[in-house]
């Protein structure tokens, strides 16, 4: 095959070994204030092109060692990349996300980590990746970071109720 380069590894985080205190109990992964993690620092210093990398990684089925978060069980790495995926896209009231739900909502009024294991009874990393390859598809143009808020924003989108 001479000629033919190899093509470039897709670049990835070393989330199956996550180790970290300070993430536990609140706060965005991104919030310095509330997780002091040299992964997410390159995580936020990647931009956009850290989305696709993430996403990539939602499929990765090995079990992280230690919990990720307070009085939750152990998750998967692929769990730990839906998670910064989903708190990159959620405004700094830590309320509102910035994009379209991939899924419809479950009201669930048991402790969070109960409400997970009932939606991931439902839906495999495999749909939790699909899902968020065909938002990065169709939206990959309209995300921009916003620097202040520390969240990407969809340029020209509509979010639930019509607020942009």
């Amino acid at each position: 095959m001479s000629g033919q380069t190899a093509p470039a590894r897709e670049k990835t985080y070393p989330l199956s070994t996550w180790s970290n205190m300070t993430c536990r109990a609140k706060g965005r992964f991104q919030d310095r204030d509330y997780c002091a993690s040299a992964v997410m620092d390159q995580i936020v210093a990647d931009g956009k092109s850290a989305i696709p990398a993430l996403i990539s990684q939602i499929t990765d089925s090995r079990w992280i060692a230690e919990p990720v978060y307070d009085f939750w069980p152990r998750i998967r790495a692929g769990e730990l990349a839906y998670f910064i995926l989903s708190d990159l896209f959620l405004d700094d009231t830590w309320q509102k996300s910035t994009m379209p739900p991939l899924f419809p909502h479950q009201d669930c009024d048991d402790p969070s980590w109960v409400c997970w294991g009932n939606f991931r009874n439902t839906h495999s990393l495999k749909e939790l990746q699909a899902r968020w390859m065909e938002f990065w598809k169709i939206n990959q143009d309209k995300i921009y970071w916003d620097g202040k808020a520390r969240c990407f924003r969809l340029s020209d989108a509509r979010i639930e109720g019509g607020k942009p």
